[in-house]
C-alpha cells in the first residue's frame, strides 16, 4: 500500500513537471510568435509608407489622412506609433478587438491620426510577460511621442500630463481637442484602474 502511494505520489509530480514545462514553452512560444507578427508588419508598413517628418515650427496644414494598409486580409494598418524615451515602437490598428490588441496599439475615439481634433490609442499594459504600454507611466513632460500615418506623414507630440489611478468609467479625455492632440490609455492594478496620457504637437 505505501509503495503504490509512493508510485502514485510520483507519477504525478512527473506529470505536473511535464504539464508545467509544456505551458511555459507554449507560453514562449506564443509570446514569440506575437513578436515577430509585430514586427512583420512594422517592417511592411515601413516598407510601404514613404515618411515625411514635419518640423513642429514649420508644419504644413495636414491634408486628409484618407489612405489605409491591410495585413493578412485581417487588420487595418492607420499607422505607427514610436516613443524613443522607453523604447517603444508598434502599429497602430483599426480594429477594435482582443486580437488586434495583442499585436499593436489600436484607434479607439476621434480624428483620424495627425489630423486636428485628437484622437485616442489604447493598448494592453502587458503582453504575455512582456511590458508592452505600461511603461508609459514613466513618461514625463516634453516627451516625445512620433506618430507616422499612411500619407506619410510623421509628426512629434509633446507629453504634458501623465494621470494614473484614472476610474474605468472616466472618459472625459475623449473629446474634441484644439490642434493636434494625442491621447495614450492603457490599464494597471489588473484593470482597475488606467493610465491616461495626453501630448501635442505645436503645428
Amino acid at each position: 500500500m505505501f509503495r503504490k502511494l509512493i508510485d502514485i505520489i510520483i507519477f504525478l509530480f512527473i506529470f505536473s513537471l511535464y504539464f508545467v514545462s509544456s505551458l511555459m514553452i507554449y507560453d514562449r512560444f506564443r509570446e514569440r510568435k506575437l513578436t515577430d507578427y509585430e514586427r512583420d508588419i512594422i517592417d511592411k508598413f515601413d516598407e510601404e509608407v514613404k515618411v515625411e517628418e514635419k518640423k513642429e515650427e514649420t508644419q504644413e496644414t495636414p491634408t486628409t489622412n484618407s489612405s489605409s494598409l491591410h495585413y493578412n486580409n485581417r487588420y487595418t494598418i492607420l499607422g505607427k506609433i514610436e516613443i524613443p524615451s522607453i523604447g517603444f515602437k508598434s502599429v497602430i490598428i483599426k480594429e477594435n478587438t482582443y486580437s488586434a490588441m495583442s499585436v499593436g496599439v489600436i484607434k479607439t475615439y476621434g480624428s483620424d491620426l495627425n489630423e486636428p481634433g485628437g484622437f485616442v490609442l489604447s493598448g494592453h499594459n502587458f503582453r504575455g510577460k512582456s511590458v508592452f504600454l505600461y511603461n508609459i507611466r514613466t513618461l514625463k513632460n516634453s516627451d516625445k511621442i512620433y506618430i507616422t500615418d499612411t500619407n506619410g506623414r510623421k509628426i512629434g507630440y509633446s507629453v504634458y500630463s501623465v494621470e494614473r489611478n484614472v476610474s474605468p468609467t472616466e472618459t472625459s479625455y475623449m473629446q474634441i481637442y484644439d490642434g493636434l492632440h494625442l491621447t495614450m490609455v492603457t490599464c494597471e492594478n489588473g484593470g482597475k484602474s488606467r493610465i491616461v496620457v495626453k501630448a501635442k504637437s505645436e503645428g
